[in-house]
């Protein structure tokens, strides 16, 4: 019984809807109309996107310049620690509001009727919303940038990854100019000391521990000096944070909106919902 009524009603709901193919067929055409000029009205946006790895942070260590057993161990490329850490710069307030006055976003995002610092502000969050960092299964972390201008997303994604390289080198360039002060500070009082000690002996003339001392600061001069020259060189020579495997380049078409993809899903849904109110307004005879 279940069975005849299941069919009964499978045939009634066919035939209702092929005696209304005509309502289901205008409101499908009148949906997808809309939504293709829709679609050809709004704005059009453009991809671009880079492909970058992280370098490997022990390369910063000043041992790799000194030591070849110890530099030989080091592997270029970081690990995933490295790459969330130039996520982390990259993703910093700083970081977008430097694009916003290289790129005159306020302008770019209309923005107006507000002071300069508000402005600014809102224009990083405007562009906080159109860029996004997301890692691959390979280890690699792409940059992507969504724009009305095909040129500018490119520009975007690749001025991001020069200031992520370059807050990392500043970094690790600051952390070697500390040690080197701190190495120079140590070595101008050992050297005025070995200066009055030089000049207390040649004074005197007479034997006492003052060539010993002489020696032992001249000792501790000399490896100083060593040590401060290694970092000068290390801070010279500092490796990359990151290598770029695929810059960003603009965009050959629009990517948003997708144009085939919007009507074919309107037409979709026009037609389930033009079903579904036929079936509703015959629902009596359908029961």
């Amino acid at each position: 019984m279940n069975m005849q009524t299941s069919s009964f009603n499978l045939i009634t709901t066919s035939a209702v809807l092929l005696r209304r193919w005509k309502f289901i067929l205008a409101f499908v055409v009148v949906c997808v109309l809309v939504a293709a000029i829709t679609v050809f009205v709004v704005p059009k946006y453009f991809r671009s996107a880079a492909t970058i790895v992280s370098a490997n942070t022990t390369l910063a260590d000043k041992g790799r310049l000194f030591n070849q057993n110890i530099n030989g161990l080091y592997s270029y490329f970081g690990s995933g620690d490295d790459l969330d850490r130039i996520q982390g710069i990259a993703e910093r307030d700083t970081t977008f509001l430097q694009l916003v006055d290289e790129f005159a976003l306020v302008s770019y995002y209309k923005l107006k009727n507000d002071d300069s610092a508000v402005l600014r502000k809102k224009a990083s969050i405007c562009l906080k919303k159109n860029i996004s960092l997301q890692k691959t299964e390979q280890g690699q972390l792409q940059v992507i940038a969504w724009t009305k201008d095909k040129k500018l997303s490119a520009d975007l994604v690749n001025r991001l990854v020069d200031i992520v390289q370059q807050t990392g080198t500043q970094i690790w360039r600051s952390n070697y100019n500390q040690q080197i002060e701190k190495f120079d500070s140590t070595l101008s009082v050992m050297q005025k000391e070995y200066a009055t000690v030089l000049d207390s002996a040649k004074k005197v003339k007479t034997e006492s521990t003052g060539p010993l001392r002489l020696q032992q600061l001249y000792d501790r001069i000399q490896s100083f000096s060593k040590v401060s020259d290694e970092f000068k060189l290390a801070s010279q020579t500092l490796p990359p944070l990151l290598y770029v495997l695929e810059p960003a380049s603009p965009a050959a078409f629009a990517q948003r909106p997708d144009k085939p993809a919007v009507i074919i899903a309107a037409a979709l849904l026009a037609f389930v919902f033009a079903c579904i109110v036929v079936l509703v307004s015959d629902r009596k005879t359908v029961s």
